[in-house]
C-alpha cells in the first residue's frame, strides 16, 4: 500500500478503519473491499479482500481520493465517481459535484485526440444495429427535450432547460439557433442531397455528401 499512499492524515484513517475491520466480524449487511485496488495492482486473494459495512466502503474511497497522487489518484476519483452516482440520492450533493467534475476532467484528458479505429467504428455500429428503442426510452428523451431551447451566441448554438432561459439572456445569449454558416454553397450541396435518389444503391453516394455537408458547417452545437 505505502507504495502508492501518502502518508497523511487521510491513509491513517483509512488504516484504521481496514485494522477495525480485520478484528471482527460482520452481520447483516456487507460489501466486500479490495484492500489494494485492483486498479492500483491488487487481486482477489482473500489476504487482499475485507468485509466493511456499507458506510466504511464508502468512507475509504473517499480517502483513497485524498492519499494518492498521479495515475493512482486519477484511478481512485473515477472508483469514487461510480460509487457516488449509485448513491448519491445518500451523500452530500456538493461532494457528488466535486468528485463527478473530478471525473469528467479525467475522461476529457484521456479521450483528447484519441482516434477510433475502424475495427471499434465496426463494433460501434453493429451495436447500434441491435439496439432497440422502446416506447418507455422515446417518452424518456421526449421529456426531456421538449424542455429544451436553442439560444446563441457569438455563433455558437447549444439547448438549454427552459427555465434558465432568463439567466443565459442575461448573460448576452439570443433565443434560437445560429444561422450564420447558410450561405449559397450550403444551400447547393443540401438541394443536391435531397435530390438523390433515396434507394439502397445510392447509399454510399447519399452518406459521402452527408459527410461533406457537416464539414462545411463550421458552427460549434453543444447540447
Amino acid at each position: 500500500m505505502d507504495v502508492f499512499l501518502l502518508n497523511n492524515k487521510y491513509k491513517r484513517w483509512h488504516d484504521s478503519i481496514i485494522e477495525k475491520a480485520k478484528n471482527r466480524t460482520l452481520t447483516g449487511y456487507k460489501e466486500v473491499h479490495h484492500i489494494i485496488p485492483k486498479s492500483c495492482g491488487g487481486n482477489d486473494d482473500k489476504s487482499n479482500l475485507i468485509q466493511l459495512t456499507a458506510k466504511e466502503h464508502f468512507i475509504i474511497h473517499l480517502l483513497l481520493t485524498k492519499c494518492t497522487v498521479g495515475d493512482y489518484k486519477e484511478k481512485m476519483i473515477m472508483a469514487f465517481a461510480f460509487m457516488s452516482v449509485l448513491r448519491k440520492d445518500k451523500i452530500n450533493s456538493k461532494l457528488y459535484e466535486t468528485h463527478i467534475l473530478e471525473a469528467r476532467k479525467i475522461c476529457s484528458k484521456k479521450l483528447t485526440g484519441r482516434k477510433i479505429s475502424e475495427k471499434t467504428k465496426k463494433k460501434i455500429k453493429l451495436a447500434r444495429k441491435k439496439q432497440i428503442c422502446t416506447k418507455e426510452t422515446r417518452d424518456k428523451y421526449s421529456k426531456i427535450y421538449s424542455n429544451l431551447i436553442w439560444i446563441k451566441k457569438d455563433g455558437v448554438s447549444k439547448r438549454v432547460p427552459s427555465e434558465k432561459k432568463e439567466f443565459f439572456i442575461s448573460q448576452g445569449y439570443q433565443l434560437g439557433r445560429d444561422k450564420s454558416y447558410i450561405d449559397e454553397n450550403y444551400k447547393n450541396k443540401l438541394a443536391k442531397i435531397i435530390k438523390l435518389d433515396w434507394s439502397k444503391n445510392k447509399y454510399e453516394e447519399r452518406r459521402k455528401h452527408m459527410s461533406n455537408l457537416g464539414k462545411m458547417n463550421k458552427r460549434s452545437i453543444k447540447l
